[in-house]
């Protein structure tokens, strides 16, 4: 009696275990109708997107630049988000992209495949701190089911450059590999 309790109670951890994986954003099911997206933010930085669009403009996800964010990144405290992304150098270790009052975080998104995604980003730093500024740069792409995506706005030599990399897993690790952007223009 005690040994098939045992066994059961196993199966069922096992099967928890299971769940918990496929909860925490695991893509293992090519047939997905989804996408994940990871996106970086910190004190100074705007980033939204927005679902099922080719423009920018309406119902958007403001992943960095509300009160909120700026303050949290500016204490120190910003936290990132994941559902179980792979790793790249950008994730694995965030604070490379840190500023003066200004911690960089990371969060993750499930999002719709097969549908347009448009991105704003821009950049406005204190003098002093960081100084640059971008106005806002918007690009649109249609992420694949099933698949992983990166971006970043980086800031190099006082411009901005945005950065969109599918990730790739191999035998030797992850591969970011460059996506093309279409400009995305204000909605009418």
């Amino acid at each position: 009696m005690r040994i098939s309790f045992i066994v059961v109670m196993l199966a069922v951890c096992s099967t928890f275990s299971h769940a918990e994986e496929s909860a925490a954003g695991k893509q293992d099911d090519p047939k997905s109708d989804t996408a994940r997206i990871r996106l970086f933010g910190q004190n100074g930085m705007g980033v939204k997107y927005y679902p099922n669009s080719a423009c920018y403009g309406g119902e958007s996800v403001t992943v960095s630049g509300g009160i909120g964010d700026a303050f949290s990144s500016f204490l120190g405290t910003a936290s990132n988000t994941s559902i179980g992304m792979p790793e790249t150098p950008n994730s694995g270790k965030p604070s490379a992209r840190n500023g003066l009052f200004s911690k960089a975080f990371f969060r993750e998104y499930k999002i719709a495949a097969d549908q347009p995604l448009t991105l704003k980003l821009d950049f406005q730093s204190n003098p002093g701190v960081r100084y640059g500024y971008c106005k806002t740069i918007a690009g649109t792409f249609v992420p694949e089911a099933g698949k992983d995506y990166e971006i970043s706005l980086d800031i190099k030599d006082g411009m901005c450059v945005p950065i969109l990399n599918e990730l790739q897993s191999t035998a030797d690790g992850v591969i970011l590999q460059p996506v093309p952007a279409s400009k995305a223009e204000h909605c009418s």
